[in-house]
């Protein structure tokens, strides 16, 4: 019943150009639009809402477009004998055939444009790809768990090895807005292994500071703690930081290079550890 209502039946065929039953439907959502036009802040996200609408409306558009330019045998009929009384028709369905290949053309144009920005969005996450390789390089340089080393007497010696505790990661805002999520940070953090005795283990978490604005991410670094002492690991867009070196840096900002016809990225993060850790 309901689809019944919002799709008005066609048996006839003989609609006119305009078809306005889904203009009641339409014009709220065209309002919707308009009235978030005027806010200063705008995002995408917004007005997703409306889309549903205006797909379903586009959809019915070109339904009934299809039913112009492909016609099946009684249609088609029907059509060959209300053109004998009306010339004016033919013209008419000329100019619903182009407007179906307009149609046609929109989709394909919005499938490639679709497909492009999906693959540009794929290289715009550099923080992301900087945690995941940070954890890499964490699991092959920090040995598993171990008790520490005793010199000749027995004795535990003072010299502590590499401890995966004992890491401490600063993301800074670059890094923060380009993948780092909290999901992220919790399985970055943590390193399930299998002991000597089948039993599964469990190192972890260790500490990872966030720059921003929020409260839980204002930490040591404003009291004058960011010297190399306090950070073993930094994802920063910054190239060069005094008593680190860089590991790997990840690239980003993707643009596309029309000359070339290839994305171009260039190095948006890097992952820099502390000298001599």
């Amino acid at each position: 019943v309901g689809k019944d209502r919002m799709v008005p039946k066609q048996s006839t065929g003989q609609r006119g150009m305009f078809d306005l039953c889904l203009l009641s439907f339409f014009a709220p959502v065209c309002g919707f639009v308009m009235m978030y036009s005027f806010l200063p802040h705008k995002e995408i996200r917004f007005i997703f809402p409306a889309l549903p609408m205006f797909n379903a409306c586009a959809a019915y558009g070109m339904s009934r477009l299809h039913r112009v330019a492909c016609p099946n045998s009684e249609e088609a009929e029907s059509k060959n004998k209300h053109k004998i009384n009306s010339p004016e028709n033919g013209n008419s369905n000329w100019i619903a055939r182009g407007m179906y290949l307009c149609g046609i053309g929109a989709i394909a144009c919005t499938m490639m444009g679709n497909l492009l920005f999906v693959r540009l969005s794929s290289e715009n996450y550099p923080g992301g790809v900087a945690l995941e390789r940070l954890r890499l390089h964490l699991e092959t340089s920090i040995d598993l768990k171990a008790p520490s080393p005793l010199d000749v007497s027995g004795n535990a010696l003072k010299i502590r090895p590499r401890e995966w505790e004992n890491v401490r990661v600063r993301i800074d805002v670059a890094a923060a807005m380009t993948g780092v999520s909290l999901f992220g940070q919790r399985s970055t953090s943590y390193r399930y292994y299998v002991n000597g005795d089948g039993e599964a283990s469990l190192e972890g978490p260790f500490r990872i500071d966030k720059s921003g604005y929020e409260e839980e991410n204002k930490n040591s670094m404003e009291n004058g703690a960011s010297s190399s002492k306090v950070y073993t690991h930094l994802l920063t867009e910054q190239p060069s930081v005094d008593g680190y070196h860089v590991i790997e840096s990840v690239r980003g900002h993707p643009r596309l290079d029309v000359r070339k016809f290839r994305i171009a990225t260039q190095d948006a993060i890097f992952i820099l550890e502390r000298n001599g850790w």
